[in-house]
Order: structure tokens, then C-alpha cells, then sequence
């Protein structure tokens, strides 16, 4: 499998095959003794914004950190353990309301898109 190609930037869906984000960042275990393995998928505009740079990902986390909770200001993992499948999207064994995402989401809905016109 190449991580780069069939992991980064696909969509994930849970259990129920609700989207909640794409994978944004890849983090591995190393070991002296063996290969390094796949430990987690990271999801979120904070790890979206480092791959970018410095200067976005300490703005990004400003803004985390400044305005919004205790677990949006770090990245959201998920154990590879709890990857069933990847394939066109990636499926995982979690259900979206029980993520830090959706609750995420759930606060750009009320306090930016739902003021947006049209939106």
C-alpha cells in the first residue's frame, strides 16, 4: 500500500457511512527492530494547516486555542486499528457524533455558515 496515494486526503466515513473528514496527516510508530507501522490517521484544519506551513498552522491554532474548546486545539487521531477498509473512501469502526469533529462542525454551522446569506 502506498500511504501517500491511498490514505492521504480520502474521504472518511463511519460505521454508518457518514462522511466526517479526510485524512489529513499520516503518523507512524517507529522501532528500532522492526519497519515503522501505521499508528494513526490525524483529521482536522490543525493538521491541514501545518502540512501548509509554520505561519498557518500557529494561525490556525491561535484561532483554536483563542475560540474554541480544549479538543479543538490539538489534532484528532484515529487508531489505524480502527480502519476496516480503504478502498475509495476510507471506513472506520467509530460512530461521527461520538468525534470532536462533528462537534466542530456543528459550531461552523451555527456561528458561520447559518450567517452567511444564502447559505
Amino acid at each position: 500500500m502506498n500511504l501517500v496515494r491511498d490514505v492521504l486526503d480520502k474521504q472518511v466515513v463511519d460505521k454508518e457511512q457518514h462522511r466526517i473528514g479526510k485524512v489529513d496527516g499520516i503518523v507512524l510508530k517507529l522501532s528500532d527492530d522492526e519497519p515503522p507501522k501505521v499508528a494513526f490517521i490525524e483529521m482536522g484544519s490543525l493538521t491541514l494547516s501545518r502540512r501548509i506551513g509554520l505561519r498557518p498552522y500557529r494561525w490556525m491554532l491561535w484561532i483554536c486555542t483563542t475560540r474554541g474548546t480544549k479538543s479543538t486545539s490539538r489534532a484528532f487521531r484515529l487508531p489505524w486499528s480502527s480502519v476496516r477498509n480503504v478502498g475509495v473512501d476510507i471506513e472506520v469502526d467509530v460512530d461521527r457524533r461520538e468525534t470532536p469533529l462533528e462537534r466542530c462542525q456543528d459550531w461552523l454551522r451555527r456561528h458561520v455558515i447559518n450567517r452567511i446569506p444564502g447559505g
